[in-house]
């Protein structure tokens, strides 16, 4: 007993498992809130409209993830600013300012595009068109908010950053009950609780930075120069670093939500409405499986960034974080394979218990999207673009299957196998035969 207190009591003591176990525990109240919203609307929807707010909210997070790609952008630059001596105070705020300005910027243009759209997107979705417009609101959401998220996480404020999360999933249960329940909105409701949701997360993130936020002086300007990637630590590179970042994360971040959310628009346009309702519950469900890799790829980013920087091989901190994500999904998986009927039962009703033998194989799939977030946040804090091109490649292999393969539920869910694992593969393949080397020539 001596001996295993000897080797736990430092372990649990180190701060990345510390930062773990705070965000996990922040995350999981987190998840039981968002999926308690997610089951009341099961409840209270009627089928037909519980399976197109699922696809809207599958489109949200596609718009939600492509659009965090200043995400990583602003925790990478912010976390290089932290380890480097020679910058001026409060660096960090000047790139933080930079970036949420153009972010709002484009945020405000794409909501004025939908708007103008928004009909004919609707048609085409087979969705109602009052419920596309109000999503619409949420793309100014989904470009600022991340741009306030990496500053928390390149600064290692993590749990600010869980406060974020949470904020949103309060924020829009609340506000959806009050929408559906005592207004009587129903769809319309569900949805408009979304971009609502997302003003609270602003809000918590804006509040944890203060007023440096908006603090203009000599020292921190002008946010031209804020680090570069490239070597020697110098700043004239900013603006070309920043921008080939920027896109690699966009394409990234696009093709990867592309792989998690396409399969459900699918099915909602070219399947019966019974089908897509139980197609959205297993999609629901699987999106448990990414509670603990949303933790893991966090603490793990800037560490990435400084490891890299440091000039010391990744290896540990790559399988130590593949463990961690791989080991609670494999678990998870068996539980809702073994039980996935009851749960669904006592959750969101017997009408949609039909969808659980669709559970073992979506559990094997998000197996692979685990690894497959690994080798993403990994990439997008070294070198992206060879990954980058592999999970574009995937993505457009999903997307001509979906539209070429007859389709029925076991086959969509085998497509969304194939999206899992094929970046996870390439991601391995990769930094094995080209990216390690490269890294142990360099240190």
């Amino acid at each position: 007993m001596t001996d295993l207190r000897a080797v736990w009591t430092p372990w649990r003591q180190r701060p990345a498992v510390q930062q773990t176990s705070f965000l996990l525990a922040i995350d999981a109240v987190t998840n039981v809130i968002d999926y308690g919203f997610h089951i009341y609307l099961a409840r209270v929807l009627l089928p037909a409209d519980f399976a197109a707010a699922q696809t809207i909210n599958s489109l949200l997070l596609l718009v939600l993830t492509t659009a965090a790609v200043m995400q990583p952008v602003v925790a990478r630059y912010v976390a290089e600013a932290s380890l480097a001596t020679d910058l001026p105070a409060h660096t960090d705020f000047a790139i933080f300012r930079h970036f949420l300005g153009r972010s709002g910027l484009v945020g405000l243009v794409a909501v004025l595009l939908v708007w103008l759209l928004r009909g004919r997107l609707a048609d085409w979705l087979n969705l109602p068109e009052t419920a596309v417009a109000l999503a619409a609101f949420m793309i100014l959401i989904a470009t600022t908010r991340p741009v306030v998220a990496g500053m928390l996480q390149g600064q290692r404020r993590f749990g600010w950053f869980g406060g974020m999360r949470l904020g949103y999933a309060v924020g829009r249960f609340a506000v959806g009950l009050l929408l559906i329940s005592a207004l009587g909105l129903g769809l319309n409701g569900a949805i408009g609780a979304m971009p609502l949701g997302g003003v609270v997360s602003l809000l918590v993130g804006l509040a944890c930075l203060g007023g440096l936020a908006w603090q203009r002086n000599a020292a921190s300007e002008p946010v031209e120069e804020a680090p570069s990637t490239g070597s020697g630590g110098g700043l004239q590179k900013y603006r070309w670093s920043a921008s080939t970042l920027t896109l690699n994360a966009l394409v990234a971040y696009a093709a990867y939500m592309a792989l998690l959310s396409l399969d459900l628009v699918w099915v909602n346009r070219l399947l019966p409405a019974e089908d897509a309702a139980l197609y959205a519950t297993a999609v629901l469900l699987r999106r448990i499986l990414l509670l603990l890799p949303g933790a893991v790829i966090v603490i793990m980013y800037p560490r990435a960034v400084a490891r890299v920087a440091a000039k010391q091989l990744p290896d540990k901190l790559l399988w130590q974080t593949a463990v961690v994500v791989s080991l609670p999904t494999v678990i998870l998986t068996a539980v809702l394979t073994l039980f996935g009927a009851p749960l669904i039962g006592w959750t969101l009703g017997p009408a949609y218990a039909a969808a659980a033998p669709l559970l073992g194989g979506m559990g094997a799939a998000m197996l692979g999207v685990g690894l497959t977030v690994i080798w993403l946040n990994f990439y997008l804090a070294t070198r992206p673009l060879p990954f980058v091109v592999v999970l574009a490649g995937t993505a457009v292999l999903q997307l001509i299957l979906l539209q070429t393969v007859p389709l029925d539920l076991p086959t969509v869910t085998a497509i969304f196998g194939v999206g899992g694992w094929l970046p996870a593969i390439g991601g391995g393949l990769l930094y094995w035969f080209w990216l390690r080397p490269t890294l142990e020539h360099s240190a």
